[in-house]
């Protein structure tokens, strides 16, 4: 299910694509790629500084935080690259560009955008219910699900020159195995009367 409907939006994403320019749909996919890379590598490290978070948010504190960094990064880059880049400068590509590859383009951004969402609906409770389950991850296993977010991740943390190879998955990791928020269990009262397996005293 979730893999058809990455393929369903993507195909959404490739049709309005198709209509605009490869330009302006290229900085789409490079704004989302970067925003969805940000919320991953900043938003846990924020909730597990921050306790408080935890406290009102529960086990939504990973999945909110890694959307809310997400949303405000592709905010303000995607209006800065409008304002100094796709939205002043008109760049001439061949016609096939500016209409396949403006598609293509469109489609890898609408799949990117939907891995996402399903990646953020896999680390809440919501993931528990048994309908919700079938629609965010069906019969494929959690990391063909996230195949997406880390396949994004990756190509971000490739092309940025980043020195540790594995720090991609080793934060994913940490979110999948993290974002319960860990249960504090207290010792159970011990039975009032005397201890049975105390020895009497002689007499």
């Amino acid at each position: 299910m979730p893999k058809l409907i990455i393929i369903v939006v993507g195909l959404v994403f490739a049709f309005l694509g198709y209509r605009k320019t490869w330009y302006p749909r290229w900085a789409l996919l490079f704004n989302v790629l970067i925003s969805v890379y940000t919320g991953i590598m900043t938003a846990p490290q924020i909730v597990d500084k921050f306790p408080v978070i935890r406290s009102y948010l529960g086990n939504f504190s990973y999945s909110a935080g890694i959307l809310t960094i997400a949303i405000v990064f592709f905010i303000v880059i995607q209006s800065l690259a409008f304002k100094f880049f796709t939205g002043v400068y008109v760049v001439s590509f061949p016609k096939i560009l500016n209409s396949a590859g403006a598609a293509v383009v469109g489609f890898l951004a609408g799949s990117v955008i939907a891995g996402f969402l399903f990646f953020l609906i896999n680390i809440t409770p919501l993931s528990d219910f048994p309908a919700v389950k079938f629609f965010a991850q069906g019969r494929q296993s959690p990391d063909q699900v996230n195949s997406v977010v880390l396949g994004s991740c990756n190509f971000v943390h490739d092309i940025s020159l980043q020195p540790s190879p594995t720090a991609i998955d080793s934060q994913m990791e940490k979110i999948l195995a993290d974002w319960r928020k860990p249960v504090v269990r207290t010792d159970s009262a011990k039975p009032s009367g005397p201890d049975p397996l105390q020895s009497h005293p002689e007499e």
